[in-house]
């Protein structure tokens, strides 16, 4: 039995593959949001800067900017920085684009750029090194009216490498961080400010391993001065409302990474598939590192867990209730086939199955209102399951009641309830557990629907809010989420198939052997 498990559950594998790539391709369909303007040139230069770099993130966070299945060119903080100060140099018409982009670098683009900073042409240096001074004064050396000239800008990136290149190393910017995390301060806070961009790969990872609050709100201050985002952790902030900040700045950087970093031989090998679209979308959704434009103060995985929560509840309470209605009405008609009884079961039991969930919903809302909105949706969300898994209970016990050991029961004289539990019901309920992995899916669908009617807040109301402002972090990690249990869910009733059906596991022993 344990071999047939884990062969089922290998076989599982290439389906949640399959819906992954059907997710996946759902995104391509989502529209550009730098489609309608031009992305390069004197053009994209004359586009508001604030909305072209709003755009430009818009479209980072889908990850369009990559390739979808396989990066020939993966590009880290060096070639990006090589990039943005050839276009400067050159003076070109991506060359206001650029300064923008090498500012927001920043630090990070420092020891790949000063050390050749003296090699540059003249000109090309003074227009590298004015694009350079929002940098210096993020950095606060020196203040804001210190730059009267393109040569005092120039002088002072050449004094600045000579003095604090050995602070952009790996070593010395880990020991900064670990002393902000540990001491705290402001003058320590102050040293990582010198770093800029440069410390975010041991900030953020700070920021992920350790939960005290003042750490990390002088980490996520450092991180949003060096990003010249939002990203504060107030010092009221709730337990959520941190969590959802540390998630948000993970996600951040699940994006943004290779920005701030150079790639070793290895590492960039490896760019090849995972800089992908596919593999980020796969990787964020199992980590929940996808951006969410949700605006709650609660991570992607925090929103997961509670509004799956109440989904899941429903679910099976509505199953519950399904099964415990369905086994018995199931029985009684076929046990009084062709009679009344069975006549008008299977009546309302159709009106019931003709009936779309939403209008049943209504009814209720109509009729009761949203007092208890949660048991209306369990009724409502049970009732169209309740007409189906009767009719296939009905059939099943028709078929067990014609068998032979049924007949040599009666024979013994068995007849009435024990007749119909003991001898039909124990064998005809089988079919019904293979049944319930189908349900589990089936029912999901349709709390999506039950939750929008009873305006109950689970991953339903939550997906719908999500397709309206074009949430695709949401609904990626809904969707597979939900393929996951189903799949977990068909397994599982395989799996107790075999164990309650003594014929079922001679079969799959016969098998093995």
């Amino acid at each position: 039995m344990f071999r047939y498990a884990l062969r089922r559950a290998l076989w599982a594998i290439p389906t949640l593959i399959g819906v992954s790539l059907v997710v996946f391709l759902m995104t391509t369909l989502l529209p550009d949001p730098l489609a309608p303007y031009p992305t390069g040139g004197s053009s994209a230069s004359s586009i508001d800067p604030v909305t072209f770099d709003k755009l430009t993130e818009e479209r980072r966070s889908r990850f369009l900017d990559l390739p979808r299945f396989v990066n020939t060119d993966p590009r880290d903080v060096r070639i990006l920085t090589d990039e943005y100060v050839g276009h400067i140099v050159a003076d070109d018409d991506d060359a206001t684009v650029s300064a923008r982009r090498l500012a927001a670098l920043g630090g990070a683009a420092l020891p790949h750029l000063l050390p050749r900073f003296d090699n540059l042409p003249a000109a090309g240096r003074k227009r590298v090194a004015l694009a350079l001074v929002p940098v210096a004064r993020r950095m606060r050396r020196p203040d804001e009216g210190a730059f009267e000239t393109e040569g005092d800008a120039t002088l002072f990136w050449s004094r600045f490498w000579d003095d604090h290149s050995i602070d952009f190393t790996e070593p010395a910017a880990k020991r900064a961080v670990d002393r902000l995390v540990e001491h705290g301060g402001e003058e320590r806070e102050q040293d990582l400010y010198l770093l800029d961009t440069f410390a975010l790969p041991y900030v953020m990872a700070a920021m992920g391993r350790t939960d005290r609050r003042d750490a990390l709100a002088q980490l996520a201050r450092v991180a949003a001065h060096a990003t010249e985002r939002d990203g504060s952790i107030p010092d009221d902030a709730l337990a959520t409302t941190v969590r959802a900040r540390q998630a948000d700045w993970g996600a951040w950087w699940f994006v943004h990474e290779n920005d701030f970093v150079p790639f070793s031989g290895a590492e960039r090998v490896a760019a090849s598939v995972s800089q992908t679209r596919y593999a980020k979308w796969m990787l964020g959704a199992i980590l929940g590192q996808l951006t969410s434009g949700s605006g709650e103060d609660l991570s992607l995985g925090d929103r997961l867990q509670r509004r799956g929560l109440l989904t899941l509840s429903l679910t099976f309470l509505a199953m519950l209730l399904s099964y415990g209605l369905a086994v018995p009405l199931g029985v009684i008609s076929a046990y009084r086939k062709n009679r009344p009884v069975d006549r008008a079961l299977a009546l309302g039991l159709f009106v019931i199955y003709a009936l779309p969930s939403f209008v049943l919903g209504e009814i209720c809302v109509n009729l009761f209102g949203l007092g208890h909105a949660a048991f209306f949706a369990v009724l409502t969300l049970a009732a169209g399951s309740v007409a189906t898994l009767s009719r296939f209970q009905r059939a099943a016990v028709l078929e067990v009641l014609g068998s032979d050991y049924v007949r040599a029961a009666r024979a013994k004289g068995v007849f009435g309830v024990r007749l119909l539990v003991v001898h039909a019901l124990r064998n005809a309920i089988m079919p019904m557990v293979t049944l319930a992995g189908v349900q589990i899916p089936t029912l999901i669908g349709g709390a999506f629907v039950v939750e929008e009617v009873f305006s109950l807040r689970g991953m339903g109301w939550e997906t719908l809010r999500a397709i309206e402002r074009h949430d695709s972090a949401w609904i990626v990690v809904a969707v597979l989420a939900t393929a996951l249990l189903a799949t977990f869910t068909l397994l599982a009733s395989d799996v107790v198939h075999g164990l309650l059906d003594p014929r079922v596991r001679e079969t799959l022993r016969r098998r093995g052997a």
